[in-house]
């Protein structure tokens, strides 16, 4: 029997619409950088762990900002429907550990599988999820979605896990 969805999403495939490049890095969801700004400088510190207490651990699917490495413009691109042939017969597992860290203890970060939000993650825990795709993109964001540094791309197999283990670096 066959245990896949009706709908998985993909960043594979993804090309930047100026020079089709296929690399790229992920800035955030769309508007994040804005929000993120806005909250820094109407309420400082203090307003922005308040809005990160907020937070709300529901699946969520918005447009990825990425910029391209090939010619350096900044784009927008929504996850996309992958293929019959992309999608596992059976699902893979993925256990999203987020090391712990004093500096940044209080902040939730959201991780995100492929365009779509999965879950927030705590100081300290895991988060484990299906997934349902072959190639895949996990990045993590702030409560406002702007996107740390590191992304992670790997290759699921079908019944198999996949361990993450992160800790955001602060430079």
């Amino acid at each position: 029997m066959n245990n896949q969805p009706v709908q998985a999403p993909t960043l594979c495939g993804v090309s930047c619409p100026y020079c089709r490049g296929n690399s790229f890095v992920i800035r955030g969801i769309k508007g994040s950088r804005s929000a993120s700004i806005a909250m820094g400088a109407a309420f400082g510190a203090i307003g922005s762990l308040v809005a990160n207490s907020k937070s709300k651990d529901d699946y969520a699917l918005k447009p990825v900002e990425f910029k391209c490495n090939g010619c350096g413009k900044k784009f927008e691109h929504p996850a996309l429907l992958a293929p019959p042939e992309e999608l596992l017969e059976t699902p893979c597992t993925v256990n999203f550990e987020r090391l712990k860290s004093f500096v940044g203890m209080a902040v939730a970060q959201h991780v995100w599988l492929n365009g779509v939000k999965v879950g927030i993650v705590g100081n300290g825990k895991t988060l484990s999820f299906p997934v349902y795709t072959k190639h895949n993109t996990l990045f993590v964001t702030d409560h406002n979605g702007v996107a740390f540094k590191v992304d992670y791309k790997f290759e699921a197999t079908s019944g198999g896990v996949v361990n993450v283990r992160f800790k955001r670096k602060f430079v």
